[in-house]
């Protein structure tokens, strides 16, 4: 299905939850281009080693975590984390800068101030 979608120009954007390291390969072997979502505070996910091992062939969306940092950091940690992901998974392109998921009720509005102030500064 996804060979005849990208056949049209479609992009497929894959969501998922939770661990996904070992599911790497077989999800860019299977014609996925985005992967979204990023839960980076899920056991045994690592960005540096997600963009080595397929951030040639697939896009990043997401990774600032809305389960720690946006709720229970501080502006400066939102932004630390920004830069972060920008450095790590937009190295050479291809990561769009989101939230891991929905930002949740709770969350310090400046910190969701702080997502977006880090984002246009860097």
């Amino acid at each position: 299905m996804n060979k005849v979608l990208h056949s049209f120009g479609v992009k497929i954007m894959y969501h998922t939850d939770g661990a996904v390291m070992d599911a790497l390969e077989g999800l860019a072997d299977m014609g996925i281009d985005i992967l979204e979502a990023l839960q980076f505070d899920a056991r045994g996910m690592d960005p540096e080693e997600m963009k080595r091992r397929v951030g040639d062939r697939i896009a990043f969306h997401g990774g600032v975590s809305v389960q720690s940092t946006m709720p229970f950091g501080t502006a400066e940690d939102v932004g630390n984390e920004v830069r972060n992901r920008i450095d790590v998974l937009g190295k050479k392109g291809g990561y769009i800068l989101a939230p891991s998921h929905a930002i949740q009720a709770g969350t310090k509005p400046e910190n969701v101030i702080a997502l977006l102030k880090a984002a246009d500064r860097y």
